[in-house]
């Protein structure tokens, strides 16, 4: 089988919903591996099907290797599959026991094989410099809130705010809106009137004015990558069409030719004589 016949057979749907199939009865079987019950009845064969599926993921990336040489390798996704394809062939005897729990990484294939998952990712992965900024910003108010908090509370509840680190995590607990009412800003309203306004304002700010922050860049994110593969699937169709049209043109010219030809070489009929 030639190389392009190659990638358009990896690039096909039947293709990758057979991958996907593979990969989803993968997980099962290694989610199987955990009940002792279940590997004593079919221990053998779970791990038979389980080396069935390795020897199909590692043929179907020689044989990409071979269909796309180089260009293998200037794909991201292509290296995080070989990557986990490299650590499931990892022996998992002895030392090296903790790579056998690690195969349930081969589930992360999905990622890349269904592409509503993987506009996710790539949405996350390029929005990851402005949500930066975003941590940027976060630590700040964290950092402003935590030495406020120190200073207020920090004598009469030292459990919370002792220090600028107790400070910080206390801050985190509020944050993830677990227990902190009960367990941390009633007990501090009690002795302290107003401290119910510095936890208001810090969930406000922190919670969710920067989650909101985070969302809008991340679906803002989605809708530019949406936005580029529309962009490019319009140039390859513009494409193709101006090929085929070239093409069609081609011919036409050539028929066009031809017909001339015929009609060059085609023999003059004698006129009737003229009769007197």
């Amino acid at each position: 089988m030639t190389r392009l016949k190659l990638r358009n057979f990896f690039e096909s749907d039947d293709f990758q919903h057979f991958i996907v199939s593979v990969i989803i009865i993968n997980s099962v079987l290694i989610g199987l591996e955990t009940s002792a019950v279940v590997m004593d009845s079919f221990g053998p064969i779970i791990d038979i099907v389980d080396l069935v599926i390795l020897g199909i993921f590692v043929a179907e990336m020689l044989a990409k290797i071979y269909a796309y040489r180089l260009s293998f390798f200037k794909s991201s996704w292509n290296l995080f599959d070989a990557s986990i394809i490299m650590i499931s062939i990892l022996p998992a005897a002895g030392s090296f026991t903790v790579f056998r729990a690690l195969r349930i990484v081969r589930t992360l294939r999905l990622l890349k094989n269904i592409p509503k998952l993987k506009i996710i990712i790539e949405s996350l992965l390029h929005a990851v410099p402005s949500i930066g900024w975003i941590a940027v910003l976060l630590m700040i108010v964290y950092y402003i809130f935590a030495v406020i908090g120190t200073n207020l509370f920090g004598v009469d509840y030292p459990e919370y705010f002792g220090s600028l680190g107790k400070s910080f995590y206390t801050l985190f607990q509020i944050m993830t809106l677990e227990s902190w009412s009960s367990a941390i800003a009633r007990p501090i309203q009690e002795g302290v009137p107003f401290a119910a306004l510095y936890f208001v304002l810090f969930i406000l700010i922190a919670t969710y004015t920067t989650l909101n922050i985070f969302i809008a860049i991340v679906v803002n994110t989605m809708n530019e990558l949406h936005h580029r593969d529309l962009q490019e699937e319009e140039e390859h169709i513009k494409e193709f069409v101006t090929k085929e049209n070239d093409k069609l043109h081609k011919k036409l010219d050539k028929l066009s030719k031809e017909l001339r030809t015929l009609r060059k070489e085609e023999p003059v009929k004698n006129p009737d004589p003229v009769r007197l």
